[in-house]
């Protein structure tokens, strides 16, 4: 078997956590993969080759969450099974705890795992003239916000082309199930296990007398249009890519036709590793 490997070096220190995958790896018949680019740091070592991730039948990375959604959206990485070594502070996505590596790695070689198809977004936008000057994809959410300016941004939300309300706030987020327990949930959004085949609509501050999110099928469009504003607005996705957007420009949130495939080594534990994790980050900010 051909693993992939995306290590975060301010994560795994010194690569070490990287370093030692690898040998495990190769002590078990498989072959590590890095690409050219992705840690150099690391010589040739045995059972490590320099290769492009489309030959390799799984990828791991090796970090927190933003690891995890870095290593989705590369685009070598399109349509492989990912899994991962939680060296976050929190880790939702990365399943794999260090003190674990062995074993994970023993069922991986083996095959010994599952898939779960996960939900990701689509997203386009328009501008007044309705020409579409940007396109991209979610594994976690959209966010609609203010941005810089420190006024209230009025939102007019659509749900399968009805119009539903104008919320007033500081903007509104379109999330996956995936993306429940990121800033959804924050936000006072629901937390539903991350397999369901939904998404989730969820104000930011709504400048109003109710907060509620709407819970929508995978087969709608949830559109957003920018009221007047004095200046531009912010659209987030999944935290990486970033694009400015004005009065009456148009952003369209879907469903994607492609999933991401969730590498599912243990069992699932959602909700009984969930208040462990909520926990773990309250910790974490208080040490901050």
């Amino acid at each position: 078997m051909r693993i992939a490997l995306y290590p975060n070096s301010s994560r795994d220190v010194n690569l070490s956590i990287t370093r030692q995958l690898i040998t495990l790896i190769a002590s078990q018949g498989g072959t590590a993969v890095l690409e050219d680019d992705v840690a150099p740091e690391i010589p040739g070592m045995y059972g490590l080759q320099r290769a492009s991730y489309e030959t390799c039948d799984l990828i791991v990375c090796l970090g927190g969450d933003g690891t995890f959604i870095s290593a989705v959206h590369r685009e070598s990485v399109n349509n492989l099974p990912i899994t991962g070594v939680n060296l976050g502070q929190v880790g939702f996505l990365p399943e794999i705890e260090v003190e674990m590596l062995e074993e994970a790695v023993t069922r991986l070689i083996d095959k010994q795992y599952s898939i779960e198809n996960r939900v990701m977004l689509e997203v386009s936008c328009y501008d007044a003239e309705g020409k579409r000057f940007a396109h991209d994809y979610a594994i976690n959410d959209v966010v609609l916000s203010r941005g810089a300016c420190p006024r209230i941004v009025t939102i007019d939300l659509e749900i399968a082309n009805v119009p539903v309300e104008s919320i007033p706030g500081d903007g509104i987020i379109v999330s996956t199930p995936t993306g429940s327990t990121a800033y959804s949930m924050s936000a006072g959004g629901p937390i539903v296990h991350p397999t369901m085949n939904l998404l989730l609509i969820t104000p930011i501050c709504p400048h109003t007398l109710h907060n509620r999110t709407y819970i929508a099928d995978a087969d709608t469009t949830v559109s957003l249009r920018l009221q007047q504003y004095p200046t531009c607005a912010t659209l987030s996705v999944d935290g990486r890519s970033h694009y400015d957007i004005y009065h009456n420009d148009r952003v369209e949130v879907a469903c994607s036709g492609h999933a991401f495939q969730f590498v599912r080594i243990w069992e699932d534990k959602f909700f009984q590793t969930l208040p462990e994790k909520i926990q773990k980050r309250g910790l974490v900010n208080e040490t901050i």
